[in-house]
C-alpha cells in the first residue's frame, strides 16, 4: 500500500515538475516578445504616422482633381452654350422672319432651360 502512494506521488511530482518547466518556459518567451514589442513601438508609431500623412495626402489630392474635374466640366459646358448660341443667331440672322420668330423662341427657351438647370444646381 504504501509503495502505491510513494509511485503516486513521485508521478505527480514529476508532472508537477513538467508544467513548471513548461510555465517557467513560456514566461522566458513572454517576456521576450514583450522587449522586442516595447523596442519596435517607436519604429511602428512613425510607420503608422507616416502612413496617416500619407493617406492625408491622397485624401487631399483626390478632392483636388473632383474639383478640377468640376471646373473643366463647367468650362466644357459654357463653351458649347456659346457654340450653340453663336450658331442661333447666324440661323436667326440668315434666315426669314418666320424662321426668327421661331427661332427666337427656340432661344428664349433654351436661356430658361439653362437658368433653371444653374439654378437647381
Amino acid at each position: 500500500m504504501y509503495f502505491l502512494i510513494a509511485i503516486i506521488l513521485i508521478a505527480e511530482l514529476i508532472i508537477t515538475a513538467n508544467i513548471v518547466c513548461l510555465i517557467v518556459s513560456v514566461d522566458k518567451k513572454t517576456i521576450a516578445l514583450t522587449k522586442k514589442i516595447t523596442e519596435s513601438k517607436p519604429k511602428l508609431k512613425e510607420a503608422l504616422k507616416s502612413a496617416k500623412d500619407s493617406v492625408t495626402k491622397l485624401v487631399e489630392g483626390v478632392h483636388a482633381l473632383c474639383k478640377f474635374a468640376e471646373k473643366k466640366k463647367q468650362e466644357y459646358t459654357m463653351s458649347i452654350a456659346r457654340t450653340i448660341l453663336i450658331y442661333l443667331l447666324l440661323f436667326i440672322l440668315k434666315g426669314k422672319s418666320k424662321k426668327c420668330l421661331s427661332a427666337m423662341q427656340l432661344a428664349i427657351a433654351l436661356r430658361e432651360c439653362w437658368d433653371c438647370g444653374a439654378a437647381c444646381n
